[in-house]
């Protein structure tokens, strides 16, 4: 277990890597090709496709941005989560600042599942409205 716990956290900072560094195509290719992506105030996204292009729209609504994971948590059947500390600033200049949680399901070292959660209304305050 605590191997499939291992090889899991790697998958998930493969993922922080790529989103930290803006890497579109390493950031989909974390994700299985029918991977689901569970985002604040959405629907479900689903498929490494339409994962990678919801990603290229909020990569872009935050040019500066960073997730730091301050602490991993591995569950009894491998899932994975962490916690992170998120600091970005917005297309528009404004300055956003929230802790969120991420659990990621990952089989076969691909994110089946991941979702995602944090505060929406703290964060809609911030940015004063949703990345269109």
């Amino acid at each position: 277990m605590a191997g499939s716990g291992d090889k899991n956290i790697a998958v998930a900072k493969s993922y922080f890597a790529a989103v930290n560094e803006t890497r579109l195509d390493d950031l989909a290719g974390v994700f299985a090709e029918d991977g689901v992506l569970s985002f604040p105030m959405l629907p479900h996204i689903e498929g490494r496709k339409a994962i990678r292009d919801f990603y290229a729209g909020v990569l872009q609504f935050y040019p500066k941005r960073y997730d730091d994971v301050t602490r991993w948590f591995v569950s009894e059947a491998g899932d994975v989560a962490a916690e992170i500390h998120f600091e970005g600033r917005t297309s528009t200049g404004r300055d956003v600042i929230f802790d969120a949680v991420d659990v990621f399901t990952i089989k076969n070292n691909l994110i089946l599942k991941l979702n995602i959660f944090y505060d929406s209304a703290k964060v809609l305050q911030m940015v004063g409205d949703l990345p269109k």
